[in-house]
């Protein structure tokens, strides 16, 4: 019955209340006790949300040290109720619990194997291994769950099995891997 509900948390310290919302929301997931999280590239921030919409936390600092943002982009949750949030301008991907304490993370500027350039998209298979659309690098790179690589898909182009700024990744039950394909206007399948 709630249907086009509008959720805009406050932003910290500017005392406008809930008309403010976010600079620049990004990600949404929700975890297993349906809190909805969301990033904010701009702001560099998370905000966790109960379903009513009502925030429950706020958290994130800019920076590049372990546990900083730089422009946090799109999100996945493990299934250790652990939060997995792609960190673009930082070329990462961090894992933090649900409440902002930082776990661990992967990844570093560059185009080889496990390395990254300007991630954004992330899904999470039902083994626990992870996919990471790799956007400057116009590739889908998997890793297993303690973050070792284990496939690179795409290359530049717009041809057959090419990408141009893979922005979403998702896998489904057969781990096809679907692509959102921004720069190419479409969605690529990889079976």
């Amino acid at each position: 019955e709630d249907l086009g509900q509008i959720v805009r948390p406050p932003r910290p310290g500017d005392g406008s209340g809930l008309e403010a919302g976010w600079v620049w929301p990004v990600g949404i997931v929700c975890d297993p006790e349906e809190r909805l999280i969301v990033s904010d590239e701009s702001d560099h921030s998370i905000t966790v949300l109960t379903r009513e919409g009502e925030e429950i936390a706020r958290w994130g600092e800019y920076g590049s040290q372990p546990g900083q943002l730089d422009r946090p982009a799109h999100m996945a949750i493990d299934d250790e109720g652990h939060l997995l949030v792609v960190d673009t301008m930082n070329h990462r991907v961090q894992r933090f619990t649900v409440q902002g304490e930082y776990v661990d993370g992967f990844g570093r500027q560059g185009n080889g194997p496990g390395e990254l350039n300007m991630p954004w998209g992330i899904a999470l298979d039902a083994e626990g291994c992870i996919y990471v659309g790799d956007w400057r690098n116009d590739r889908v790179q998997k890793f297993s769950p303690s973050y070792e690589p284990l496939l690179s898909v795409g290359s530049s182009g717009e041809g057959e099995g090419e990408l141009n700024r893979p922005a979403g990744v998702t896998v489904d039950e057969h781990g096809d891997i679907y692509v959102a394909d921004r720069g190419n206007d479409r969605v690529v399948l990889f079976d």
